[in-house]
């Protein structure tokens, strides 16, 4: 049988090369996610809504001189009985991370936020 070797041309190593996608530079200096699946649980909030907290989110972030993104997303994996998982990352800022039971803690949770970006 014979000795088959693997030999690598030019071309085939320039084909192996990847390209990432050029980064580009954006305004936003971090990201808050609410959990939307948390709301759908059988044990999750009974009064709270994810894209009530969002919106709350957004208007306690609004008066920052930096500007934050509040998205909804899937499942963060903290999966808090009766609450709703927030997280927050950012420049300069360890991760966050929150429970919110109530209107007040997602009030709390924008108001820490917001003393750690200024």
């Amino acid at each position: 049988m014979p000795n088959i070797a693997c030999n690598h041309t030019k071309e085939s190593r320039e084909s192996q090369v990847s390209h990432s996608p050029p980064l580009v530079e954006t305004k936003l200096v971090g990201v808050v996610l609410v959990c939307g699946d948390c709301e759908e649980r059988k044990d999750g909030p009974t009064k709270l809504k994810a894209r009530q907290v969002r919106k709350e989110l957004k208007h306690g972030l609004s008066h920052l001189p930096v500007r934050m993104r509040v998205v909804q997303c899937s499942c963060l994996g903290l999966c808090p009985k009766k609450a709703v998982a927030l997280a927050a990352v950012a420049q300069g800022l360890a991760p966050l991370a929150a429970e919110a039971c109530s209107e007040h803690d997602v009030d709390a949770f924008g108001k820490a936020l917001a003393r750690c970006l200024k």
